[in-house]
């Protein structure tokens, strides 16, 4: 059953929310990092990666991976000199059904398919933080026009309505850009807004904050 979502609150840029301490300002730093970070390695993967053809990566293996990359074509994103960045950050809840792991693995899987087929997806990657309960994705899109096609493209609507808020306590989803010619650069994210849901009440709480 997909949970009721509150309408969004609209937070500054320095706003705090009581009781939801993983939606205070200090995290955004931490998280441009992390996504700079992926961004750099994304672009070591770039350069190594066959032309023309698709590639996927698990590191270190397959099996028990905590980083895995996907690019649909490297020379996609040659042709753009800007490039539109998702940033998410989910934390997995203390307790997961081994139904809804098992899904949101399946769902997974679903979503590499996605990032292959999907037109204006130049790349994927998502990395398993440190304490294993929290997740960073990161998606490469050639415009903020192919974020909303992305976010309509199956089985990413399902997954984010339905089965996240029983996997993941909470999320942070960024929006922002890169020069395609500073991807190797330690700080060249620019980021514009991030939203936050918060799973664990009903109905699930969301808010905006802009960044600039």
């Amino acid at each position: 059953m997909i949970p009721t979502v509150a309408p969004a609150d609209l937070l500054g840029p320095d706003d705090v929310v009581d009781q939801r301490s993983f939606t205070h300002p200090d995290h955004v730093a931490a998280d441009r990092a992390v996504l700079c970070m992926l961004i750099r390695d994304f672009s070591r993967h770039l350069a190594s990666a066959p032309r023309g053809q698709e590639t996927v990566r698990f590191l270190p293996d397959p099996v028990q991976w905590h980083r895995r990359v996907v690019i649909p074509a490297p020379e996609r994103l040659d042709a753009h000199q800007v490039i539109s960045v998702v940033g998410f950050f989910g934390r997995v809840a203390d307790t997961v059904e081994p139904e809804v792991a098992a899904r949101i693995k399946t769902l997974g899987e679903r979503l590499v398919d996605a990032v292959l087929s999907t037109p204006g997806v130049l790349g994927y990657t998502t990395h398993l933080l440190a304490d294993e309960r929290n997740y960073a994705n990161l998606v490469l899109v050639s415009s903020p026009d192919v974020i909303e096609r992305w976010r309509l493209t199956a089985p990413h609507p399902k997954a984010a309505e339905e089965w996240s808020p029983r996997y993941y306590q909470h999320v942070r989803i960024y929006r922002g850009a890169v020069d395609r010619a500073e991807m190797d650069c330690e700080q060249a994210l620019r980021l514009d807004s991030v939203k936050y849901w918060d799973y664990r009440c009903d109905p699930v709480w969301h808010a905006i904050r802009t960044l600039h």
